[in-house]
């Protein structure tokens, strides 16, 4: 027979923090695995094992439970940001105990007199956390709290956020809560960047002024504007449609243009990278300008010609081609080299492109072919009648390059 195994939320790491259940708990477990800074906590048991590699402690907490009961020591409450779900999945059949605690941002926002309920809570300590999803939960929430970690120390989270301009933040950063060494650093992001802090601190971030993201897809008019043509807002949404972005889509837009579709996509795309490529000087000065009057901090610009940037670009999930001229077969050859599961759009006005576009991705090194041709008519006003005016049609074209024989 397997006994308990018990999961203790052990709050900020001071002992005055522990909960009487907590403690009791430790002491009833007849192992406990604790990781050395919590190691105090547990100083009077008999058998207390580091917490250093995961899978070598839960060897030991395996072999113990056939004989008694055993206890995981976790940082602050056991609901946040906690190993929980990893010992759930290493002991799926076990009789698990939770025993929560006081968790950090509780002790943090009580340190500044603030709620947390209405707060964004994120963590850079182990996930993977890019840098423009930072910049987005800084820019649009009136408060974020942000748990820290050896890859995303305090210093580098205020360079991030000075470097983009955002140093009208107010931010407390948060040492060794609960500890007699407590440390509590407020100021704005450049302030504080050329500090010194705990890898574990915690980062309370204020902003006066959250920016909301839009509701709908945009218009025409909420662009900057200029002589460079931009696709239009008719067209641009059946692109997207055929695009069909997920939250964390890395996307390719070549031959960008002024950029509308690469922030339409940004907007969409949230947790994933938009990776605009435009040779005109005057549209990349515009989309970097677009960039910023849509707050997207997921748009990365490339300066120069497709076929020469394209080595320079993380692999894609998704790659819209809007402005191509000859290169679009040799484009869509290096596409289809990447491998399987890239979703491909190319828009095609000029019959060239249409046929190129047709040929080439209703081909073996493609799947899933479609086209959808929209037409548009405007109201326009000739003297004292209004017609509607035909645009050019365009033709939208997609695909998914193909698995390769032998791959």
């Amino acid at each position: 027979m397997r006994h308990k195994l018990y999961v203790i939320g052990v709050g900020p790491g001071a002992p005055d923090q522990l909960t009487q259940a907590a403690r009791s708990a430790i002491a009833a477990a007849g192992l406990v695995v604790a990781a050395a800074r919590h190691r105090a906590l547990a100083a009077d048991h008999p058998r207390v094992i580091e917490l250093k590699k995961f899978e070598d402690a839960f060897a030991a907490v395996d072999r113990a439970l056939q004989s008694g009961s055993a206890a995981v020591l976790v940082s602050g409450d056991t609901g946040v940001f906690s190993l929980l779900p990893l010992i759930r999945k290493r002991f799926p059949h076990d009789d698990i105990e939770v025993i929560p605690g006081i968790s950090s941002l509780q002790t943090m926002s009580a340190r500044l007199g603030q709620t947390w309920i209405d707060a964004a809570i994120v963590s850079g300590h182990g996930r993977a956390l890019s840098e423009s999803q930072l910049l987005d939960a800084a820019d649009q929430n009136a408060k974020v709290i942000f748990f820290c970690g050896p890859e995303w120390k305090p210093e580098r989270v205020c360079t991030v956020l000075s470097e983009a301009g955002m140093n009208d933040l107010r931010m407390t950063i948060g040492e060794r809560l609960s500890y007699e060494d407590e440390r509590l650093s407020r100021g704005a992001p450049a302030e504080l960047k050329s500090g010194k802090y705990d890898a574990l601190a915690l980062v309370f971030i204020e902003n006066p002024r959250p920016w909301t993201p839009p509701a709908a897809r945009l218009h025409d008019s909420d662009f900057i504007r200029a002589s460079v043509p931009m696709t239009r807002e008719v067209v641009r949404s059946a692109i997207l449609d055929a695009l069909s972005l997920d939250r964390e889509a890395i996307v390719w837009d070549l031959g960008a243009g002024t950029g509308s579709i690469s922030i339409a996509a940004a907007l969409e795309c949230p947790n994933g990278t938009v990776c605009a490529v435009e040779r005109n000087p005057e549209a990349t000065e515009l989309i970097r300008a677009n960039c910023a009057k849509f707050h997207r901090h997921n748009v990365r610009v490339f300066d120069g010609d497709n076929l020469a940037v394209l080595s320079s670009l993380p692999r894609p999930t998704h790659v819209f081609i809007g402005g191509s001229g000859p290169q679009l077969p040799e484009l869509l050859t290096r596409i289809a080299a990447l491998g399987a599961g890239i979703r491909v759009v190319v828009s095609a006005v000029a019959l060239k492109t249409f046929s190129e576009a047709a040929r080439l991705m209703s081909g073996p090194d493609f799947c899933c072919f479609d086209a959808v041709q929209v037409s548009v008519s405007r109201l326009k006003t000739v003297g004292s009648t209004a017609i509607m005016a035909a645009q050019n049609p365009v033709t939208i074209f997609s695909a998914v390059t193909a698995q390769k024989e032998g791959n």
